[in-house]
């Protein structure tokens, strides 16, 4: 029982991990308001992005709005 208690407990914490908060409120490609459910990961960082095309823009040169992000 203490093992299986072990693994639930990894388990939550893993997941909270893989959901960070996004370090910006305003999205680096377009400046509009961020949707917290689109992300990108930078530099160990969460991105949020205002739409998938935001998003896809970002992931192509990560460089060109890099600066944008706090």
């Amino acid at each position: 029982m203490k093992t299986l208690l072990s693994i639930a407990a990894i388990s939550i914490a893993s997941v909270s991990l893989s959901f960070a908060a996004p370090v910006n409120d305003s999205c680096p490609v377009s400046g509009k308001p961020v949707k917290a459910s689109i992300t990108s990961k930078h530099d160990g960082k969460t991105v949020a992005f205002c739409c998938d095309k935001c998003k896809a823009k970002f992931d192509a040169d990560p460089s060109k709005y890099a600066d944008k992000v706090d």
